[in-house]
């Protein structure tokens, strides 16, 4: 039997806890974002984000792949919490391509350039590891689904639509890399340009 002084000693330090270890999967998510998985180590992502180091073993038992795995997690959940309601209530194809790109301009301008696509970032950065790897590529199919379901409401075939999602799909990772290099929206926007006349 736990007492009632117990019960309240772990409700407050499981309130101190949540927001250090929320606060070490954001860090994680957007150091992901700007260096890749290998060009960040745990150490930098528990400073950044502002915890203590002791927190790492405590939180995230599974280590760096444990914490990437949860950081690609928040950052796909913010991206559909980004663009869901208003994919949902889009009345045209143009209207849903430039709810689909608007995120990713925001993300470039907001971060000066300096962040990317997390998924593409730990794909391309760590392929020698099973788990990442297979993890990207099942959020990446669930990315790919959600837009094809789209292409299919506004009148494509199943077939037509995957292959139109993922010629999409292909095209943002592209401009978000050139966006990057070139420290200017021009791709993207021309990506948008593009899938909102063809």
């Amino acid at each position: 039997m736990v007492s009632n002084h117990t019960q309240g000693h772990r409700a407050t330090t499981d309130r101190r806890r949540r927001p250090t270890r929320a606060g070490i999967v954001r860090s994680a998510a957007t150091l992901v974002r700007e260096r890749g998985v290998h060009g960040v180590g745990m150490r930098e992502i528990v400073a950044h984000s502002g915890g203590s180091r002791g927190s790492l073993g405590r939180y995230f038992p599974g280590g760096k792949t444990q914490l990437v795995t949860e950081a690609l997690d928040l950052a796909v959940a913010e991206f559909s919490e980004a663009t869901g309601e208003a994919l949902a209530h889009a009345k045209t194809l143009p209207e849903v391509i430039t709810v689909i790109i608007a995120p990713w301009r925001d993300l470039l301008v907001d971060h000066a350039y300096a962040q990317g696509c997390p998924l593409a970032a730990t794909v391309i950065d760590a392929s020698d590891n099973d788990q990442l790897r297979t993890h990207v590529s099942e959020l990446l199919a669930r990315w790919h689904a959600s837009v094809a379901d789209v292409y299919v409401r506004f009148g494509a075939t199943q077939s037509t639509a995957g292959d139109k999602a993922t010629v999409l799909l292909a095209a943002i990772e592209g401009a978000l890399v050139l966006a990057r290099a070139r420290r200017s929206t021009q791709p993207l926007d021309a990506v948008e340009r593009h899938f909102k006349t063809t």
